[in-house]
Order: C-alpha cells, then structure tokens, then sequence
C-alpha cells in the first residue's frame, strides 16, 4: 500500500502504471528466460523482447525496429551516445557539442571524452533556457572537415523548456554533423517523432513514463558507428552486451504505449492545473521567479519556481510533513552541494539565497492534489524564509 500524500516528482520517477505492471504479470510465466536460448523458453523470451522493441519504435515513429537497443537506463544510453562516439573516431579529434543544460550524464560523458582527445565545446543558452542557434552555427563552422556530434536535450528536467529541436536538427544536418538528442523527459509528454526530427541518437528511459526502473532505450539510427562501453556479448548488436530483459522491456513497452496515447487528453488537463498552480503561488510568495516562463516551449506538466531569500531544505521537509512530495530541481542532483548548473546558464546567481522548487505531475494526479500542494507550498515558503531571516 502506498504512502497517502500528493505526489509531485514524476519527472524523477513516475510510479508503474497499471498497464506495465499488468504486462509484467501476464507475461512473466512466459518470458521469464534468457531470450539468447535457443530452446521453446528462449523462444518465447526473444518473442517478447523483439515485441517490444517494434512496439516502441512504432510509437517513435521509427521504420526500422532494431535500431532501437536496449539498455540499462536514460544514464547508459547518454553515456553510450557520446563516449561511443568519440571512441569511435578517436585519432580523428572529433567534435561534441551540448547544451548548457543538459543532463549531467551528457555532460559527464562529454567531459570525459575530452579528457580522452575530444573537442569539447558547450553550447550557451537565453534566460528561457533555449539553445542559441547561431552559437551553434557558428561552432559547426569552425569544426568544418572533423567529425561533429550535436546533443542537446528534447526538454529540460529542470526548468521544462521544450527546446526547437526540428531546427537544431536541421542545423547539425546541414553542416555534416549528427544529432543526438536526450528525450527522456519529452517522452510521453510531447510528441517525439523521428520522422519529423531526424535525429540520429536518442534517449528514452522507462521509470520516466510510469515503466520499470532499470530499463531504457538508446535509438541509433542508420550507419552510426558508435564503439561499445562494455564488452562481452553480442546483445544489443554488441552495444549493450549482456542478458537481456524481456519482462522489462515488455513493462517499458506497455508503458509508453499507455503514455503516448494519453497525450492529447493530458496536455490540456495538465497545462491547465500548471496554470492554476503558478497563480494561487504567485499570489501567495512574494518575488516568486517562474523559471523559463518566457520560453516559446515548455512541457506541460512541469513547474520550476526559485523563492528569493529562503532555503530548500527547510522548504522540502515543510512540504513533506503535510504529505507533498516535490524536489529541489532535478532528483539527481538533490545531493550536490553545489547550485543548478541549469539556473547558472539561463541567469540565476548560484551564490544568492535562493530556493527552487519544481512540481511535475502524472497521468493520474488531480486538480484537488494540485490545489493542496499550492497551499502548502504558500505556508512552506513563509516558514522557510522565517528560519532563514532568523
């Protein structure tokens, strides 16, 4: 039985829906083998998997179903995009270029491929957190003749701006380079198609979209030639070596399916709760900052507001004692001592005191559950600044 409370952090981890646990279920007595086996278990193991695989690559609007590979997550697939890259050319000094803002997996895969011999180049954004296009325009030029990869995030996990990603596509195509871009917060809650964004690498992850932790997807599109992190098998076309996991993917399937589906009928719902929430906030915490509210593009269900003179922690543990589960930014970072390196690129002093929350919400959460947790969050910021004032 769950805890009883409103739960706000689904762009951390969205609980299993109903239909991946079903799935899960019904096909566990079936699939529960190693799908490399050649025997009837095996079979039917390598028949759900390779099920899976054609169901998400039909939902991502994908022609060729293998070029969606299994992994161990949104991390690995990030990782394995980048480093797989520039190993793959390495004698070549290739060229990654990402975003300011992009998820620390991306960023720390980057940085470690420059201490392997790649060029590293960031990518500023505006005070709505969106890519400049002509700083990459710019920097593709100069890396004209090397071989360029482009990654930048389809949305933010922080702030929730839906970047232009058709034309950053555009962009890295026009000038030779490939795109990889990291989607697992845009999918399931925008449409994410490679048919109209050609990308040539994308992320995608399960626990995002309401799908088993431990599972996500890397999309390597055509003749991209990445080299492995791992070695020792030949699953995955040698990427991911290792067992597969057939009821996850399965799970992970089930759940997208469900998620993309509802699309339509939880935007309008989910824009209209996020609305309601900036207000009854705005009215009620006196210099509240919406982040990336001047943004072409957010994502519908997320919310990040910084409170001016108050302290997260104390702001959390307030939330939580009246049963409101939010974060302090991204849940990944919710253990570094150190600022948003997301709030730093669009214009927010990491030395001032200063409190971020961010609200993310769910196929199933509830215009009631939104409502308390504004309040709460009201009376939260009053008794946080209280303690800081002293």
């Amino acid at each position: 039985m769950r805890n009883i409370g409103v739960y706000l952090d689904h762009a951390a981890t969205s609980p299993l829906r109903p239909e991946a646990r079903a799935t899960w279920e019904a096909s566990g007595e079936n699939a529960d083998y190693n799908p490399a086996s050649l025997h009837r278990f095996g079979r039917s193991a390598h028949d759900l998997l390779e099920r899976s695989r054609e169901s998400l690559a039909e939902l991502l609007a994908l022609d060729r179903p293998r070029e969606v590979l299994f992994t161990g997550g949104g991390t690995v697939s990030d990782n394995l995009a980048l480093l797989g890259f520039a190993r793959a050319h390495a004698g070549e000094r290739p060229v990654l270029m990402v975003s300011s803002i992009e998820h620390k997996a991306v960023l720390a895969a980057a940085q470690r491929a420059e201490i392997e011999g790649a060029e590293l180049v960031f990518l500023p954004v505006d005070d709505g957190a969106v890519v400049d296009a002509m700083a990459l325009e710019s920097a593709l030029r100069a890396a004209e003749g090397r071989p360029c990869l482009v990654s930048v995030m389809w949305a933010n996990n922080e702030v929730g701006t839906v970047q232009p990603i058709r034309e950053i596509c555009r962009i890295a195509h026009s000038a030779g380079a490939l795109l990889h871009t990291d989607a697992v917060q845009a999918f399931g809650k925008v449409p994410v198609s490679l048919t109209e964004v050609p990308a040539d690498l994308l992320t995608i992850t399960a626990h995002k979209i309401g799908g088993p932790v431990g599972i996500g997807a890397l999309v390597v599109r055509g003749d991209v030639g990445l080299e492995p992190l791992m070695y020792g098998g030949s699953q995955e076309q040698g990427l991911w070596p290792g067992t597969q996991n057939p009821l996850g993917a399965a799970a992970f399937a089930a759940a997208a399916a469900a998620t993309v589906r509802s699309i339509p009928e939880n935007t309008p719902r989910w824009i209209a709760m996020r609305n309601a929430l900036e207000t009854k906030l705005r009215a009620g915490i006196e210099g509240l900052v919406v982040h990336a509210h001047g943004a072409p593009a957010r994502l519908p269900q997320l919310l990040s507001i910084g409170i001016p003179k108050a302290d997260a922690a104390t702001l959390l543990m307030a939330l939580d004692l009246e049963g409101i589960a939010v974060s302090s930014g991204s849940a990944c970072s919710s253990g570094s001592q150190t600022g948003s390196h997301v709030l730093a690129a669009i214009g927010i002093d990491p030395e001032e005191e200063y409190a971020v929350l961010r609200f993310s919400f769910g196929p199933f959460t509830t215009e009631e559950e939104v409502s308390r947790a504004g309040q709460a969050a009201v009376r939260a910021a009053a008794r946080a600044r209280a303690v800081l004032a002293g």
